[in-house]
């Protein structure tokens, strides 16, 4: 039918008009829709909001009004499963293998929730700001098996394992004081930057930019020119890359697909409530972590774990001066710490010895008199070596009988003795006992190492012990040292037996363990019999 030029115009804005009154229709319809309901349990204080899916019409109404469903969710392990976005990944035949390795591990899973329960909750909150795939809140469980100690033997530190430059390219404060690669907090906004770094750099792809953050960007860039692609054209499965990077992804996607379904794969994940575990308490200037955690009304070594960014027995005399608390113990150390007088928080500054100074010459310099250098480093003379530190404490007005920390031993007071040695080329365990008057049977048992092992430099021995004036503590540690190992990479129970001189099939009863179980860095080894054995 021949319709003239003035029929068609009127037909167009008839059918317009038609497809106007069924927006107005559809957004009338939206506005008398009621909120979704949410819960109202004060345990559930996070939501994840859940895009509805679209639909193919006829019509395409707008969308930039569209109600979105609200969904709550009381357990974080469900709210993890309803953010993880690499769900098509998980079929891949590297990814099944892992899954294998990780299924039926009820052991693991517990000693990963234990280790995760503090922190996790931060985590997965900060994941969802930033609207990333809630895979990555199982990256630290690849990367440390969730230790916020955790150090390997290319020096990356912490849960998210920083090396030190990389880290402070990142913000990561590292000094004396303070390593911020081992804040759970500070060390997971760095690594999420950097992993939305990566991903931009390598065309928005996550399994390059895992692949990158394990391996190193350049040696990542160096894999695909290898492959002879640009980032946007290759695929990770393709790429010839170092082992531990192949494992990497495979892995951590291995443990998104068990936790997705962790009843089929023999796992039972201890429920975790969808809510802070722990309170901040910023007490604004330096203070003893022993007074803090007696303040608080908790265990010292407990709040030491809370708060593993700090390197000494104190916070930083500047920044950071705050500290990670169960909510009713930050209840209690906020009702007391205003009472404290500004002599009981007193702060410290450290002050590393040059070549030719001299005890009167530092006092002299900053501003302080050598009485107090004395009492404050516990010095009966006025011998002082380079490379070591003094102990300033930032007002001289206290009594200054109390000012060296009540958490050093008397005995070593006058050595600054680290929390953590590295070791130099040259080192010994002899030398090194010898240079903080401690014995180096001591320190092999309280690093699980012989007394005859050959030191590498850029090895990490702990020395936070001597720090200690409870004989008590020094007492538990050794008994807790003789009694456990805990595993690190590359380790396999038949050299962990022939290392500490042990039968293998004994070390396997013990720990319930088969001879082709896998065994996992962070893992506890028993060195005696369980107490039913004995009984």
């Amino acid at each position: 039918m021949n319709l003239r030029p003035s029929k068609i115009v009127t037909r167009h804005r008839s059918i317009r008009n038609g497809l106007l009154l069924s927006v107005l229709a559809i957004l009338v319809a939206c506005q008398n829709i009621g909120s979704p309901t949410t819960a109202t349990s004060p345990g559930i204080i996070a939501s994840r909001t859940i895009k509805p899916e679209s639909k193919v019409t006829t019509i395409s109404a707008p969308r930039q009004n569209q109600v979105a469903e609200q969904i709550v969710y009381e357990d974080l392990w469900e709210r993890m499963r309803a953010g993880f976005q690499l769900n098509d990944l998980y079929t891949h035949e590297s990814v099944v293998q892992q899954i294998e390795e990780y299924a039926d591990n009820q052991r693991f899973f517990d000693l990963i929730t234990e280790r995760a329960a503090p922190f996790l909750y931060w985590i997965i909150e900060e994941i969802d700001r930033r609207q990333l795939p809630l895979e990555l809140a199982l990256l630290p469980i690849v990367e440390s098996t969730f230790n916020p100690n955790a150090r390997s033997r290319e020096h990356a530190v912490g849960l998210w394992q920083f090396l030190g430059a990389t880290g402070k390219s990142f913000g990561l404060q590292q000094d004396w004081w303070y390593d911020g690669r081992r804040d759970p907090r500070a060390s997971t906004v760095a690594a999420l930057d950097y992993l939305e770094v990566l991903y931009k750099q390598f065309d928005e792809d996550w399994l390059l930019a895992l692949a990158a953050y394990n391996t190193g960007d350049g040696n990542l860039r160096k894999a695909i020119r290898r492959n002879g692609g640009k980032p946007g054209e290759i695929d990770f499965w393709d790429l010839r890359l170092p082992g531990e990077t192949r494992a990497h992804i495979p892995k951590l996607l291995a443990l998104a697909a068990i936790i997705s379904n962790s009843e089929q794969h023999g796992i039972a994940l201890m429920p975790l409530p969808n809510q802070p575990a722990l309170q901040t308490v910023d007490i604004g200037s330096q203070i003893d972590i022993s007074q803090a955690a007696e303040l608080a009304e908790m265990d010292y070594a407990e709040l030491r774990a809370l708060n593993p960014g700090y390197l000494q027995w104190a916070t930083h005399p500047d920044h950071p001066q705050q500290l990670l608390l169960p909510h009713a113990n930050a209840s209690a150390l906020l009702n007391r710490v205003d009472e404290l007088s500004d002599t009981t928080l007193i702060s410290w500054d450290r002050y590393e010895i040059l070549a030719g100074d001299t005890l009167g010459g530092i006092a002299r310099k900053l501003g302080i008199s050598v009485d107090v250098l004395r009492s404050a480093n516990a010095l009966q003379g006025s011998r002082i070596i380079a490379g070591d530190s003094l102990l300033i404490p930032r007002s001289s007005d206290a009594d200054l009988s109390a000012l060296a920390p009540a958490t050093r031993n008397s005995r070593n007071l006058g050595l600054n003795i680290p929390a953590q040695y590295t070791i130099k080329r040259g080192d010994s365990l002899w030398s090194i006992a010898r240079r903080y008057n401690l014995k180096s049977k001591e320190i092999a048992a309280l690093n699980q190492i012989a007394l005859t092992q050959i030191l590498r430099p850029g090895q990490t021995l702990v020395l936070h012990y001597a720090t200690q004036s409870d004989p008590e503590f020094f007492q538990a540690l050794l008994t807790e040292a003789q009694a456990t190992y805990l595993v690190r990479s590359g380790d396999s129970m038949a050299r962990i037996a022939k290392q500490f001189n042990l039968d293998l099939q004994d070390l396997l009863r013990w720990n319930g363990i088969s001879i082709n179980q896998l065994i996992y860095p962070g893992q506890t080894i028993q060195f005696q019999p369980q107490d039913s054995e004995i009984n």
